[in-house]
C-alpha cells in the first residue's frame, strides 16, 4: 500500500507542475460517491428486469392456462382426492376398472377404458349458470346418479343429482356440488405426466339431445332393447355374464300411468303420473324397475316397494300418503348405461315379447293352462312369491288345503307352536300373505 500511496503522490506532483489542480483530500470521497450511484442504479436495472421477468412469466402462465383445452381441464381434476368418491378417479381410469356403489350399499366392480362427455343443451338453459359454462353428462357414473361436469373458460364444477336441475343456485352450495378453479389445477398439476394418458381417456359423445332424436323415439322406447337397457342402468348387477345369483327370471313389461302407488290403500296414496311404466322380474326377488323416460338420454326411477309388507302402508293413512308423494316427487333422475349388444341380448332373452295386457288376453292359451295352481305346485308359486325357499327352520309350514273357491292355502307357525301368518294362492298363481292377525300384508306372482 505504500508504494501505490507514494506513486500517487509522485503522480499528482507531476500533474501540479504542468499547472493542473487536483485535490487530493477529496478524491476518495467523489469515488466512493460514484460507487454507490453506479450500485444503486444496477440495483434499480436488477428490480426492474426482475419485474419484467415476473411480468412476463405471469404473461406466459396466464397464455398457457387461457389455452387449456377442456379435457385437459377435465383430466387434471380427475387427480384432485376431493372428488375421489364421487368421480372415476385418475388412478382408476388408467388402471382400467373402478368401483361402483349402488343405491343399496352394493359395491360392484367394472372395467372402464373412457369416460364419456355428452353435451346437455337441456342444462345450458340453467339459470344463473356462470357465463359461458357448458354442461356434459359424464359417463359412467360411479354411483346411483348422474355426474353432470360443468366448463368454461375459468372452472370446472362437478354436480351428483337424482333429480333435473334449473337453477344453477339450487346446488352451488350443496354436497353434491364441487368446484375447481383452472388456474390452480395449473399450478398443481402442469407437471404431472399422466394428464396427456388422461386426455386420451376422454372422450365426446353424441349430445343428449342428438342421442334423443336418435334413440329415444316411440317404436325404440316400447322395443324389448330399450328396456333391457333400462333394466341394467336401474339393476348394474345384471350387467355381469355371470349373474351371482344364478337366477333366471322372466321379465315383462307394463304401463301404470293413473294406478295407484300403494294399491292396499287407494284413499291415502298418490297415483302415478303420466308415462310412467313398470319392468317386473319372475320371481319378484329378480326385481323391478318403475321409471319415466325423460326423453334426454335419461329416466327417472321411482323407488317404489316391490312388497307392502310394512304395516305402516295399511294400517297408517298419514304415513301411506306422505312415503307415496315422497316417492313419486323424488325419483332419481340417471343416465341409461350404455350397454353392450351382448348385454342387451342377455336381458332381451328374459322377456317373454309381449305385454302384461297382452298376457292377460291370452289367459286361456296353453301355456297358462299349464301354469294351474296345484298341490304339487303351490309351494313353488309362494317361493316364487317371497323369491327364495321358505324357512323350514324357523317356521312350520302346514298342509296346504283348497278351497270352495278354487284357492289353495295354508298357514305356518313359530317354533313356539305360534300362528306367524298365511298365504292365499288363488287359481291364477296370485299369493296375497297375511299377518299372524290375518291382515294382508303383500301381493304378487
Amino acid at each position: 500500500m505504500k508504494k501505490i500511496f507514494y506513486f500517487g503522490i509522485v503522480l499528482v506532483s507531476s500533474v501540479t507542475i504542468a499547472g493542473c489542480s487536483i485535490s487530493i483530500g477529496n478524491e476518495p470521497e467523489n469515488k466512493d460517491s460514484s460507487n454507490n450511484e453506479q450500485k444503486s442504479e444496477q440495483k434499480n436495472q436488477n428490480a426492474q428486469d426482475s419485474n419484467s421477468n415476473n411480468e412476463t412469466s405471469k404473461s406466459n402462465s396466464d397464455k398457457e392456462v387461457t389455452n387449456i383445452s377442456e379435457t385437459q381441464s377435465v383430466a387434471m381434476t380427475l387427480l384432485e382426492p376431493e372428488i375421489d368418491s364421487e368421480v372415476i378417479t385418475a388412478d382408476e381410469l388408467l388402471s382400467g376398472s373402478y368401483t361402483q356403489k349402488t343405491g343399496s350399499g352394493e359395491e360392484i366392480k367394472h372395467s372402464v377404458d373412457k369416460v364419456e362427455l355428452s353435451e346437455s343443451p337441456e342444462l345450458g338453459k340453467m339459470k344463473n349458470k356462470p357465463d359461458g359454462m357448458k354442461f356434459y353428462g359424464m359417463s359412467p357414473s360411479k354411483g346411483s346418479y348422474a355426474t353432470i361436469v360443468g366448463i368454461n373458460k375459468d372452472q370446472v364444477v362437478y354436480i351428483y343429482t337424482q333429480s333435473p336441475i334449473s337453477d344453477y343456485n339450487d346446488v352451488k352450495d350443496s354436497e353434491t356440488f364441487a368446484s375447481f378453479n383452472i388456474a390452480d389445477l395449473y399450478n398443481n398439476h402442469k407437471d404431472n405426466s399422466k394428464i396427456s394418458e388422461l386426455e386420451n381417456k376422454i372422450k365426446y359423445g353424441e349430445s343428449l339431445e342428438t342421442k334423443n332424436d336418435s334413440s329415444t323415439s316411440q317404436e325404440d322406447t316400447n322395443s324389448d332393447e330399450y328396456y333391457a337397457q333400462v333394466w341394467l342402468t336401474a339393476l348394474p348387477s345384471y350387467r355381469d355374464s355371470d349373474n351371482s345369483s344364478g337366477m333366471k327370471p322372466e321379465l315383462s313389461h307394463d304401463s301404470i300411468e293413473g294406478e295407484y302407488l300403494n294399491p292396499y290403500n287407494k284413499e291415502h296414496t298418490i297415483k302415478y303420473p303420466k308415462g310412467v311404466q313398470r319392468l317386473a322380474g319372475t320371481p319378484t326377488a329378480a326385481g323391478q324397475v318403475v321409471y319415466k323416460n325423460n326423453n334426454d338420454g335419461t329416466i327417472s326411477i321411482y323407488d317404489v316397494p316391490s312388497h307392502f309388507h310394512d304395516k305402516k302402508w295399511l294400517e297408517d293413512d298419514d304415513w301411506s300418503q306422505k312415503e307415496s308423494e315422497s316417492i313419486i316427487n323424488n325419483p332419481k333422475v340417471v343416465k341409461l348405461y350404455d350397454a353392450s349388444d351382448e348385454e342387451i341380448e342377455r336381458v332381451v332373452e328374459m322377456f317373454d315379447g309381449t305385454t302384461k295386457e297382452e298376457n292377460k288376453s291370452n289367459d286361456m292359451d296353453e301355456d297358462d293352462e299349464n301354469e294351474e295352481v296345484t298341490r304339487d305346485n303351490v309351494i313353488d308359486k309362494v317361493e316364487s312369491y317371497e323369491g327364495e325357499e321358505l324357512d323350514t327352520d324357523k317356521y312350520t309350514f302346514k298342509e296346504p288345503e283348497k278351497n270352495d273357491d278354487g284357492e289353495w292355502g295354508f298357514s305356518f307357525l313359530d317354533k313356539d307352536g305360534n300362528l306367524a301368518g298365511s298365504y292365499i294362492i288363488d287359481e291364477d298363481g296370485v299369493v296375497t300373505e297375511y299377518d299372524e292377525d290375518g291382515e294382508e300384508v303383500g301381493s304378487g306372482e
